[in-house]
C-alpha cells in the first residue's frame, strides 16, 4: 500500500466524525416553519359569444382557450360559436389547471387561418370566486367566460 492509499483510508473516520458532528448540530437548531404555498384550482363553467370576430360570410368564430401554456380543446381545431351561442367544458376538454399567488393567466385564441388572433390574456387572481365572469374583447369579438376558483 503506498502513503496515498494510507493517508486517504485514515481521513475516513475522522470525516465520518465531523458529518456526524454536523447532522448533531443541524438536528438541535429550531426548526423553521416554512413559508405556506397558495395554490387554487381554476375550472370553466361557460364561454359566450357576444360578438363574433366574423361579422360576415361564415358568421362563425373558432375559438381555443390557452390556459398557461396548455391549449383547449388540445385536437388542434377550435370550437366554433355563433353569434350568442354558449359552450361548456366538455367541448372543450374540461379546462382545469392549478395555480398559486402569482395568478393564472388565460387566453381566448380565434383559429383563424393562417394566423391564430389574441382576443385578449387575462390573468385571474388566486381568489376563491363561484361563477366569476371575465370579459375578452379585442373592439371586434367580445366573448364572457364564467368560472369558478377554489382554494
Amino acid at each position: 500500500m503506498d502513503i496515498r492509499g494510507t493517508r486517504r483510508t485514515a481521513g475516513r473516520p475522522l470525516l465520518a466524525l465531523c458529518l456526524a458532528a454536523a447532522a448533531l448540530v443541524g438536528g438541535l437548531a429550531p426548526a423553521t416553519p416554512a413559508a405556506a404555498a397558495t395554490s387554487c384550482d381554476f375550472e370553466m363553467v361557460s364561454l359566450r359569444a357576444r360578438n363574433l370576430q366574423t361579422d360576415n360570410g361564415s358568421q362563425k368564430d373558432y375559438v381555443w382557450l390557452q390556459v398557461e401554456d396548455r391549449w383547449f380543446p388540445s385536437g388542434g381545431d377550435g370550437v366554433m360559436f355563433q353569434l350568442n351561442q354558449t359552450r361548456y367544458p366538455s367541448s372543450f376538454g374540461y379546462p382545469t389547471a392549478g395555480f398559486g399567488s402569482s395568478g393564472l393567466e388565460v387566453r381566448l385564441v380565434l383559429d383563424k387561418w393562417p394566423t391564430n388572433i389574441t382576443v385578449e390574456r387575462e390573468t385571474i387572481a388566486c381568489d376563491a370566486v363561484t361563477g366569476a365572469t371575465r370579459t375578452f374583447s379585442n373592439g371586434d369579438a367580445v366573448y364572457d367566460l364564467i368560472f369558478n376558483v377554489t382554494d
